[in-house]
């Protein structure tokens, strides 16, 4: 008995930790609307997003209108991407340009941007840019100088067309019992435009057969379940948000309801009956014996499986929820502290239990 319930706790141990080093929050791929030299404007901006059957991938066709108003050799656009597949294209004028990772080193990037001068401050830290990004739904982080992608084009003065096109892998936030999966793409940096042109978005979602959410409103025209489209003439949001909260079944909703440590307390008053039924059983049988074998037994391992349950009850409630389960339950395994005190506690009343009986026989005999 002591082996197996060593290699129960061990086994729990093990198994909880390895659940629970995960990370809260799986970013997926970040992008953005592009940084702008201080020699372009632009006009609109039409982003078309396809989301894909299983949600774990949405395809992105951007087109940005630009106005350049300088001759030559130029870097016109900037553009924040973290996470991205080797498919990420870009084509100016119809023609596809070749892109480069911007230079981990600051003073090297500030050379390279040099129309880009608003990106860098001198008290920055090495290697990252001022300007903050809020991804939504997470915490804000500083853009690294490694995730800019620029390319450098000869163009003349006047209007162009710029496309970028790229594979986004989904966000996956864990925080809470069942996964949240997101798309995003921030609008932030054009804070820093000379001036907000148009924006056009379309969300593609007819071949996911579930209920999306979004943070940009009613559509202009069409609905989410299909195709929708919006229409601005000022940034809407900071980041485009396109979010998947899966459903569960009622049984599913209704372990949820009751928890883990209501799961446990109802195992552990059924393992408590039960062991009061035994106690007074053997206090029937054996009225005079000073001490009960069902007292010492019982007290020792209606705690532990209280406590052993207790945790089980995550992995348990995890496995009704089905696939979208978190699994993210803040090292559960440690619950196994409680089971000094609860066994003190729960020893000295069923010891005071079978003393009354033990009067009580005394009595009648």
């Amino acid at each position: 008995m002591k082996k197996i319930i060593a290699l129960a706790i061990l086994f729990l141990i093990f198994s909880s930790s390895k659940a629970n080093m995960a990370e809260p929050v799986t970013y997926g791929s970040f992008f953005s609307t592009p940084f702008t030299s201080e020699y372009v404007r632009i006009l609109h901006e039409n982003i078309k997003i396809k989301i894909d059957e299983n949600f774990q991938y949405a395809y992105f066709d951007i087109e940005y209108h630009i106005e350049s108003t300088k001759q030559g050799k130029q870097i016109p656009l900037l553009f924040y991407a973290m996470y991205l597949d080797d498919d990420f294209k870009v084509s100016i004028d119809g023609k596809e340009i070749k892109t480069k990772q911007a230079p981990y080193d600051t003073k090297e990037a500030q050379n390279v941007f040099i129309d880009y001068t608003y990106l860098f401050r001198e008290n920055q830290s090495e290697n990252s840019l001022f300007l903050e990004f809020n991804p939504e739904n997470g915490s804000y982080f500083k853009p690294n100088l490694s995730d800019l992608v620029y390319f450098e084009t000869d163009i003349p003065p006047g209007k162009h067309v710029i496309k970028v096109s790229y594979k986004a892998s989904a966000w996956i936030d864990s925080w809470d019992w069942i996964n949240k999966y997101s798309f995003r793409y921030a609008l932030s940096p054009a804070k820093h435009w000379k001036s907000y042109g148009t924006l056009s978005v379309t969300i593609d979602a007819k071949d996911f057969n579930n209920k999306l959410e979004t943070n940009l409103g009613k559509p202009s025209q069409g609905n989410l379940n299909n195709i929708a489209q919006w229409e601005f003439d000022k940034m809407p949001v900071d980041v485009i948000m396109i979010e998947f909260n899966p459903e569960i079944s009622k049984t599913a909703q209704l372990l949820l309801k009751i928890q883990p440590l209501g799961l446990s307390v109802i195992f552990a008053l059924i393992l408590a009956l039960l062991h009061l039924y035994i106690t007074w059983a053997y206090r029937m049988k054996h009225p005079k014996e000073r001490f009960s074998p069902a007292v010492i037994g019982g007290s020792l391992l209606v705690p532990l499986f209280f406590v052993l349950f207790w945790i089980y009850s995550f992995y348990l409630i995890d496995s009704v929820i089905g696939e979208h389960a978190s699994g993210n339950h803040a090292y559960s395994f440690l619950l196994i502290v409680f089971y000094p005190p609860i066994l003190l506690f729960y020893w000295i009343a069923i010891w005071l239990i079978d003393r009354l009986i033990f009067k009580k026989q005394a009595l009648n005999d």
